[in-house]
């Protein structure tokens, strides 16, 4: 199964939308860095955080060298924050591995050493094809994100596929 690290700005988002408990039933390991559900998740209640990793989050405790990778990212990139170094590191330790985040630097990055990035968009994409929710509920976590003025997701990709739902649902 493949594994899928986590930046925070994708569950963030997701769970906006509605649609993070369908995301945890797609086909991966879903993994994020243990500092940043202290740090980052701040938003989410405790019993939030133990439903997700119920639903098949797991939350990580980078070893000591993949907290020195971290490092090594963050005095090579500084307009990355470390938690996003975690994330990258992560990932990096993992070959195969997926990064999923909204963080256009950190794309950027984790891209040019080799890392497949993906994001929100991909996710609704994999949902669409995988059955995991209904076409409806999926319109209406986008439609959500589209009414969100705090995500950003390349808007031209994410009207394109509003229409093709809405075309689908027939309204």
């Amino acid at each position: 199964m493949r594994i899928i690290v986590n930046d925070t700005s994708c569950l963030v988002d997701l769970r906006k939308a509605g649609l993070l408990h369908a995301t945890l039933l797609l086909p991966y390991s879903f993994q994020i860095a243990l500092p940043l559900v202290h740090s980052e998740l701040t938003d989410f209640t405790r019993a939030e955080i133990e439903d997700m990793t119920k639903r098949g989050l797991h939350v990580i405790d980078l070893p000591a060298e993949g907290v020195a990778r971290a490092l090594t990212f963050r005095s090579a990139y500084p307009a990355l924050s470390f938690n996003d170094c975690l994330s990258m590191a992560l990932a990096e330790s993992q070959p195969g591995s997926i990064l999923l985040t909204g963080d256009q630097g950190l794309r950027n990055r984790a891209s040019t050493i080799g890392i497949e990035v993906h994001g929100v968009l991909w996710v609704s994409d994999q949902l669409e094809t995988g059955g995991h929710i209904t076409f409806a509920d999926l319109h209406a976590g986008l439609l959500k994100l589209d009414n969100d003025p705090l995500v950003f997701v390349p808007r031209t990709e994410l009207a394109n596929r509003l229409a093709r739902l809405a075309k689908l649902l027939g309204i």
